[in-house]
């Protein structure tokens, strides 16, 4: 472990476990994982206010699994010696028209941070970065989970349609699904 500080001291911002392209794409990893956590948190506090009281329990738990995949680029940067950014987050969207709006809006992130995963994963994989591919599988196999849990909703509404007696009962499956 000394070999490793006394080569870092010699040569400033050149860490030999990871690039910086590495690091940058982590750092705006935990951005974006945050980012959705409070996209999802949003999206729990309009259900909530508006009745959909299972829906809004839901989304409070897809908003703190979010902020568990942020911990995953965090502790990946700091066991590699560097030092995660604490980033401001951009102000997220608050205002719905509903709980078919959220999880078709919901299916949409998902899909974009999959895109976003699999450039982290191609990033590693060309670079020769195996460490870094490694994570970047798990938040690709992590991905699949996600875009479960987004299709079924969206399957639902397109199953069962969106009258009010079909989100209540949806709303009801979804409390009950935690």
């Amino acid at each position: 472990m000394s070999q490793l500080r006394d080569r870092r001291n010699s040569v400033p911002n050149e860490n030999p476990l990871i690039s910086q392209i590495g690091i940058d794409l982590l750092n705006y990893r935990i951005n974006q994982e945050e980012l959705s956590s409070r996209t999802y948190l949003a999206m729990s506090v309009y259900l909530d206010s508006e009745g959909y009281v299972g829906a809004a329990k839901l989304w409070a738990k897809y908003s703190a699994e979010e902020l568990v995949h942020a911990s995953w680029s965090r502790e990946y940067l700091l066991s590699v010696g560097e030092k995660p950014l604490i980033s401001p987050l951009e102000p997220v969207q608050t205002e719905f028209n509903g709980l078919p709006e959220i999880i078709q809006l919901s299916y949409e992130h998902e899909i974009e941070i999959t895109r976003q995963c699999q450039q982290l994963a191609s990033q590693a994989l060309n670079g020769g970065d195996f460490m870094l591919f490694t994570l970047a599988q798990k938040f690709l196999t992590e991905q699949i989970e996600e875009h479960d849990k987004t299709i079924k909703w969206v399957d639902r509404l397109r199953a069962f349609g969106q009258d009010k007696s079909c989100l209540r009962l949806l709303d009801t499956e979804m409390g009950q699904s935690l």
